[in-house]
């Protein structure tokens, strides 16, 4: 094998062997409630834009090819075990040993968290893939521009792919591009039209989609009780403590889609807006022609009570940027779906539930492939789900922190400015979570975790650098002839001395700074 494919085709290897172990102990696939809406969407002919419509059309291609939802779920494992070999050997041309950056993406299937996640019919798996695709493409454009090359635009087009899978399988995935794109337009220097360019477009993709294709296709919108349950939930929030504020008119307004009671309950927990609207208690119906006067509502408590409302969204959006969780109760913890499906599919085949009559009730329920290897997946995810674990396993913030840290030393200590490019997605996604999150859910966090964790190994780079250049030179250890040379003879850079770095017009290093020769050790 070329020397040039071992990294990535040994990375890709492991990984998928680990996910097809992870894929085995929940086939064909670990599911949630979310997942069986997505079947019900495309087997009833109801199809709906609360959900990623792209996906619900892979659910439907997996269905309709396989009877099945197995091959969906199998796919995804593969893009992610290719998506880490990509990673992995960007890093390597980055500067990173092949040893450290194998072992971050060997790690990071290992974990419970997000070995079990390729798993999952969920779409945010593919928006995780894409974030990752897009850190190591970022990656790839610092290290060729800081070898003096030019941006070819088979990398623009890869940009435009991962970014294009943001808005795609999150609906609001256009939010994390806006975020990325000041950023990626800033520290990618030289090619900044280009990349300007290639995020306003994806954003019009978005757009366009929602606007424009998906009614013309008579997809039904989201719900506004969907699409403005976080608005709510802050209202809920402000009620809670500060009853005194809300006028005879606010509470008669709030009265028509559930009793007051109902409100204060959900707004005793600011880290959970499904509280209020996914609770008996608060009638959605009544709600969503009302939406126009609750939002006016909101803006109103906004105006009285900003404190409040920051403080909820704080709250909520802790799981991305707060390393300890919360309160120890179900609301303050991080939560993520067992993977095993309830016998009721959860309630969606009860009797009278809108799957109750489905003919794919049989394929929805988890058949392990290998009785073991579901016990040690089962014990394995438990075992992480110890409270003294969390912090680490299953919240995004510590791994966010140390992905900017590591790309932080490493554009600082190898004179990298667009390396901070590589902060983009974690940004983007961190900021998105805190403007607009419903829970504590690990689904939200699994882009920033992942890649934090990947661009960890950059602090051996940067670390590494740092002892070299600090450690004392040979010849001032070893006293000899060498030593009592003086004049210019004494100056003259020795065969092993650094090249010289040299920057052209756009302030990236030209081509006297080329990395160092590839080694695979």
């Amino acid at each position: 094998m070329p020397v040039r494919l071992r990294l990535p085709v040994f990375v890709f290897a492991v990984c998928q062997f680990v996910l097809l172990l992870w894929w085995a102990a929940y086939y064909p696939g670990a599911m949630s409630y979310d997942s069986i809406s997505y079947v019900w969407h495309v087997t009833a002919d109801h199809w709906m834009a609360n959900h990623s419509v792209p996906y619900d059309g892979l659910v439907w291609l997996s269905l309709q090819l396989t009877g099945d939802v197995a091959l969906l779920t199998f796919l995804q494992t593969v893009f992610w075990a290719a998506t880490l070999a990509y990673t992995a050997d960007v890093l390597h041309e980055l500067g990173v040993r092949a040893r450290w950056a194998a072992l971050a993406a060997v790690v990071s299937v290992a974990l419970p968290a997000l070995g079990q996640f390729p798993s999952f019919l969920w779409k945010d798996v593919p928006f995780t893939i894409s974030a990752l695709f897009l850190f190591a493409v970022t990656g790839r454009l610092v290290a060729r521009r800081r070898a003096g090359e030019k941006a070819s635009w088979k990398l623009i087009g890869l940009l435009a792919l991962g970014l294009t899978g943001l808005v795609l399988f999150r609906n609001n995935g256009f939010l994390t591009v806006v975020i990325a794109t000041p950023i990626l337009v800033v520290a990618l220097s030289g090619i900044r039209w280009k990349v300007a360019a290639t995020c306003v477009g994806v954003v019009g993709i978005s757009v366009a989609l929602t606007a424009g294709l998906y009614p013309a296709l008579d997809i039904e919108g989201p719900q506004p009780s969907l699409t403005y349950a976080t608005a709510y939930a802050d209202v809920a929030v402000a009620y809670y403590e500060r009853p005194e504020d809300f006028t005879k008119g606010d509470m008669a307004l709030m009265r028509q889609v559930a009793p007051l009671s109902h409100w204060a309950t959900a707004g005793s927990s600011c880290y959970n807006a499904d509280w209020l609207t996914n609770r008996p208690g608060f009638s959605k119906t009544k709600a969503d022609p009302l939406s126009d006067q609750l939002l006016a509502l909101w803006k109103t408590t906004i105006r009285r009570s900003p404190d409040l409302v920051a403080g909820a969204r704080f709250c909520r959006g802790s799981v991305a940027w707060a390393i300890w969780p919360g309160p120890k109760s179900l609301d303050g913890r991080t939560a993520i779906a067992g993977g095993t499906v309830t016998p009721d599919r959860f309630t969606w085949s009860l009797p009278g539930g809108r799957m109750a009559d489905s003919r794919y009730l049989p394929v929805l329920k988890t058949r392990p492939l290998v009785g073991p290897v579901r016990a040690g997946a089962e014990f394995g995810r438990r075992l992480s789900r110890a409270p003294q674990f969390e912090w680490l396993l299953w919240r995004g913030a510590f791994w966010s922190y140390v992905g900017y840290a590591a790309i932080g030393l490493f554009a600082w200590r190898r004179r990298v400015p667009g390396a901070w490019a590589l902060v983009a997605m974690i940004a983007g996604v961190q900021l998105a979570v805190l403007a607009a999150n419903p829970a504590q859910l690990f689904r939200y966090v699994a882009a920033p975790m992942l890649v934090g964790l990947m661009a960890a190994p950059l602090l051996t780079v940067a670390l590494g650098r740092a002892r070299r250049t600090e450690a004392p030179s040979p010849a001032a250890e070893v006293p000899g002839p060498a030593a009592a040379v003086s004049g210019p003879a004494a100056e003259a850079p020795g065969p092993v001395e650094e090249v010289q770095e040299t920057r052209n017009e756009d302030g990236q290093e030209g081509p006297g700074s080329r990395l160092p020769e590839r080694s695979h050790r």
